[in-house]
């Protein structure tokens, strides 16, 4: 089975258990992400701490 490298717009697992959305590629290695948070504080407090690739256990989905 091929390993996906971790691209925008893919539905990834963390390996923290949390699945994510990644949105915009920062650099070779970071990534924004959507968490589907509710409260504005605590999305604010995401989109601050950009997700690592070492963070990301598998891609689960990509869009076509």
């Amino acid at each position: 089975m091929k390993i996906l490298k971790p691209q925008e717009y893919d539905n990834v697992l963390l390996k923290n258990g949390k699945r994510i959305t990644l949105l915009d590629q920062l650099d070779e290695t970071h990534f924004l992400a959507d968490y589907g948070l509710e409260t504005e504080e605590d999305e604010r407090a995401f989109w601050e701490k950009p997700v690592s690739i070492d963070d990301i256990e598998k891609v689960i989905s990509r869009p076509k």
